[in-house]
């Protein structure tokens, strides 16, 4: 009966890849099999001590960090987060999620988290979008991990995307802040940062400060991407 639903729904609503616009087969999701090959991987989820962590940790209080992909200029993975977030193409946001969900089930630091926060949009721009493709994230990782989702933190001002101009020029743009939108549960131990790319390490940095003011356990941060 599922599998006729699936159909049906494909007929009126088609699922096609993010990528490269192939019509997508019931076993495929926001990707076909061809292009999710071509995939830039990291290996973030098999060593803690990654070069991810290493660029951030100087910085801010972090237990890991890890992103799946490279974002590379014209690839797959700009054409698919430029779909989930410009497109209204939540699929694709599933897809990672789930990646990153059997990624995280693998990665022995991870194994203590206790609750996924995604980044937040300034409520004007998710009024906007109809969506915020990090809660989107965080639905496709506690499909795999069953770990709650909290709206923790809030967007104080909307900013514009930092994926333009040079790096000094997009750290210094616009001062992101976040506030806690409530009260972190009790007992909680380490807390997830979900967010879609990972460009300057500003806004995480924010997020960080924000949580730090209440909460100093571990945080740890995964995305789909990263820029640097």
């Amino acid at each position: 009966m599922r599998k006729i639903l699936n159909i049906l729904l494909n007929c009126w609503f088609p699922r096609v890849c993010s990528a490269c616009d192939r019509s997508l087969s019931l076993r495929e999701e926001g990707l076909c099999f061809y292009c999710a090959q071509y995939l830039h991987k990291t290996n973030h989820f098999e060593k803690r001590n990654n070069t991810l962590y290493v660029q951030l940790a100087y910085r801010m209080s972090i237990h890991s960090v890890q992103s799946l992909y490279f974002f590379q200029p014209k690839s797959i993975e700009q054409r698919s987060i430029h779909e989930l977030k410009y497109k209204k193409n939540m699929q694709i946001g599933h897809f990672f999620g789930k990646e990153m969900g059997k990624n995280l089930l693998n990665a022995p630091w991870l194994n203590d988290v206790d609750l996924l926060v995604p980044i937040p949009l300034h409520p004007n721009k998710e009024l906007e979008r109809g969506y915020n493709q990090s809660r989107v994230l965080c639905e496709g990782i506690s499909e795999q991990t069953k770990l709650p989702i909290t709206t923790l933190l809030k967007k104080q001002q909307a900013g514009k995307g930092a994926t333009k101009g040079n790096r000094m020029e997009r750290m210094n743009s616009r001062k992101i802040e976040f506030q806690l939108n409530t009260k972190i549960p009790f007992g909680t131990q380490h807390i997830l940062i979900v967010d879609d790319v990972i460009t300057t390490g500003a806004t995480l940095e924010s997020a960080l400060q924000a949580i730090r003011k209440e909460f100093q356990g571990k945080i740890s941060v995964v995305s789909i991407a990263h820029t640097f």
